[in-house]
């Protein structure tokens, strides 16, 4: 049987191989977490110079935005006012639409009470005519139809009417 120096020895050998074997690892992950360091401070760097150009393209952006901010706001109150300007004269028109409609309606309404008065006096002067005018001229008419069958009759022509009749038979 070993003897206890022998164990120790062997348990020392051991612990020193463990231990070897810890440090061993111990480089293998600093090792592995330098590369690992490398990688990501050189992609932080690939970042960093992408988004300092982003930064930079932004900030001539905000430059420009800054520019356009006064132009933009000048423009809004431009168009506020001629908004207003065009509402003020939709108002002026419609009140001035009003006005016009309500004139046509009142010349509409005489220009309709004349033409009635005219037609009215028309007509009065129609029957006037009528009246006055063709009702004496029927008599002269009738007095005229007398006396020429009276001179007819004086004349011994005899009944105008039965000669025309007898006439009318004898031509047919």
């Amino acid at each position: 049987m070993p003897t206890g120096s022998t164990l120790f020895l062997v348990f020392t050998g051991v612990v020193t191989f463990a231990v070897v074997l810890q440090t061993i690892v111990l480089v293998v992950f600093a090792v592995a977490a330098k590369v690992a360091q490398a990688k990501i401070m050189e992609q932080a760097e690939r970042l960093q110079a992408e988004v300092h150009t982003i930064v930079e393209s932004t900030a001539g952006l905000m430059e420009t935005l800054d520019d356009l901010t006064p132009r933009v706001r000048a423009i809004t109150e431009n168009v506020q006012k001629a908004s207003e300007v065009l509402r003020q004269q939709v108002d002026h028109i419609d009140g001035v639409v009003t006005d016009i409609t309500g004139k046509t309606r009142h010349q509409v309404s005489r220009v309709d009470g004349m033409v009635t008065d005219t037609l009215d006096v028309i007509a009065r002067g129609t029957r006037t005519i009528q009246d006055n005018i063709m009702a004496p001229l029927r008599q002269i008419g009738g007095w005229m139809n007398t006396i020429r069958t009276a001179l007819d009759l004086l004349r011994g022509g005899g009944d105008r009417r039965g000669d025309r009749r007898t006439r009318r038979y004898d031509e047919e």
